[in-house]
């Protein structure tokens, strides 16, 4: 259509620059089909009333974009399908939009500040921050294995990790964080640390001495036969960040299987890390657990989510496999007729930022 393309005149009439107006339509009812085309490019469908609803672009391809927001069509299309609200009026636009390229290291000149949580409470934003934060949430470590009859236990699996960038913050924020939970044979727990809507889960609970396997979680324990561990799970199990697409997910690791079966002396495997496998039990001591994930983000690098260490039957395990500080780690292994060493709870860090 003439001027569909063109930035259109803002004098005397108001409106909003390089956003050109193409045409509306009335709801009659919540559902429509409308016979409009166009090519590829920014769109927005506003609605008067501003009412929630969807328009899908149809092509050779469909597009659906929420209404009141502006979203970027790839394809040509022919029609656009709206479910809306009855007697709302609909408005299509078209953008033109300038080329840009990325701001790197976007932070960097501001001042910032760690607000680290290991017990549940709110995160409150100062109001002279941004409303932009980066935040690092991990899921409790898993118990570690019982020992028993000359037998080291495995070591639990570590939390899983969810890593937030510029993720939107403002007012207030519930911090729930997961505890650390008991010691039955490779136990598996629902445990989560939550950051609003955002979740990490629990790390799988390591294997009892003399054969047995550690369980499934975020990062799955380590095993007392020789054997391989159950796999922890991968992404979408381990955690979730509510579908903000600035996030990395890190877990989905395995602990590792002993050094024998039912015999005496048997040493356990390590638990899972959320940056690594654990390793294997062998003649000369339990395995060591996974590495954590390491970050920064508190000043200091920290490790978090590591794997718990498999004990020998006569000395303990380690509690990571990391030499930094540790959260969300699993327990290490028991020794001989020891019970479980449970793991560490979970922990949100929440880094802002006041320019």
């Amino acid at each position: 259509m003439p001027g569909f393309n063109t930035l259109p005149s803002v004098g005397g009439g108001g409106g909003q620059a390089n956003m050109t107006y193409v045409a509306s339509i009335h709801m009659n009812t919540y559902n429509r089909s409308w016979a409009q085309g166009g090519t590829p490019g920014y769109y927005a469908v506003y609605s008067t009333n501003q009412e929630q609803g969807y328009a899908y672009f149809v092509g050779a391809t469909t597009t659906g974009i929420p209404l009141n927001r502006l979203v970027y069509v790839s394809h040509a299309f022919t029609t656009i399908n709206v479910i809306g609200m009855a007697n709302d009026m609909l408005s299509l636009y078209k953008a033109k939009v300038k080329s840009t390229t990325e701001f790197l290291n976007p932070f960097a000149a501001f001042v910032s500040f760690p607000a680290v949580h290991t017990s549940s409470t709110n995160f409150v934003l100062p109001n002279a921050a941004l409303p932009l934060v980066n935040a690092v949430i991990v899921g409790p470590g898993g118990p570690g294995g019982h020992g028993e009859h000359h037998g080291g236990g495995g070591g639990g699996g570590g939390g899983g990790v969810i890593k937030l960038t510029a993720f939107p913050a403002s007012g207030t924020t519930a911090v729930n964080i997961g505890s650390h939970y008991g010691g039955n044979n490779g136990a598996t727990s629902s445990n989560r640390t939550y950051f609003g809507s955002v979740w990490a889960a629990a790390g799988g609970g390591g294997g009892h001495s003399r054969g047995h396997s550690g369980g499934a979680g975020a990062n799955s324990g380590g095993s007392t036969h020789n054997n391989q561990s159950p796999n922890g799970y991968t992404y979408g199990t381990g955690g979730d960040a509510g579908g903000f697409a600035g996030h990395n997910y890190h877990g989905g690791f395995k602990g590792s299987h002993g050094s024998s079966s039912n015999n005496h002396h048997s040493r356990g495997g390590g638990g899972g890390g959320a940056g690594g496998d654990g390793n294997a039990g062998h003649q000369h001591g339990g395995g060591q657990g996974g590495a954590g994930h390491i970050s920064d983000i508190e000043g200091s690098n920290h490790a978090y989510g590591p794997g718990g260490g498999g004990a020998e039957y006569n000395t303990h395990g380690s509690q990571g496999s990391d030499s930094y500080s540790a959260r969300g780690h699993g327990g290490r292994g028991g020794r001989e007729n020891e019970s479980h060493i449970g793991g560490s709870n979970g922990a949100v860090v929440v880094r802002y930022y006041i320019p």
